[in-house]
């Protein structure tokens, strides 16, 4: 089964990628060949046709394909998004440096659910699972994880962090 790790920067998608017995492929080492070049802020541009050029989804090919974009990527059987409060994915993201603008931008898009919704639309509610990281151990994140993958949870439950909008004012 062909699997997309997705969710905002700072869920845990690369850590977690690195504790799996599983065949990864890791979308951040393609993006100079996916992308238009950067941005003035040094943000990769990526091309959602040259993602499906460059990274070609075999069908029947059991591999994890991890990064932000990865539920983009076609013959995708199975979705699952990493999740954070955005309280704390701001924490995470400013311990890496980034800047005010791309965290307040990573902090509504986990806030507005963004990439659930557009893994939805492309996979289907049925294919696609969110597993929140916000508290939860590498460890226990892995289990879960897997769990998810050999079909010992359910796609049902949903996460929502709109509330915390309010907070931000």
């Amino acid at each position: 089964m062909n699997i997309a790790l997705t969710g905002t920067p700072g869920t845990g998608k690369t850590s977690l990628a690195s504790r799996l017995e599983h065949n990864i492929v890791s979308i951040n080492n393609h993006y100079p060949e996916i992308s238009n070049g950067k941005d003035e802020e040094g943000n990769w541009l990526i091309d959602l046709e040259k993602l499906n050029e460059v990274i070609n989804v075999e069908k029947d090919s059991p591999t994890i394909f991890e990064g932000h974009v990865s539920h983009f990527l076609n013959n995708i059987e199975m979705t699952i998004v990493l999740r954070c409060n955005p309280k704390n994915l701001k924490e995470r993201l400013e311990s890496r440096k980034y800047t005010e603008k791309k965290v307040k931008e990573n902090m509504e898009a986990e806030a507005l659910n963004l990439i659930t919704e557009e893994a939805i639309e492309i996979c289907g509610e049925k294919n696609v699972f969110e597993l929140d990281t916000t508290t939860i151990s590498i460890g226990e994140s892995v289990s879960k994880l897997e769990d998810i993958i050999n079909g010992n949870i359910k796609s049902d439950k949903r996460i929502d962090y709109s509330e915390t909008i309010m907070d931000w004012y």
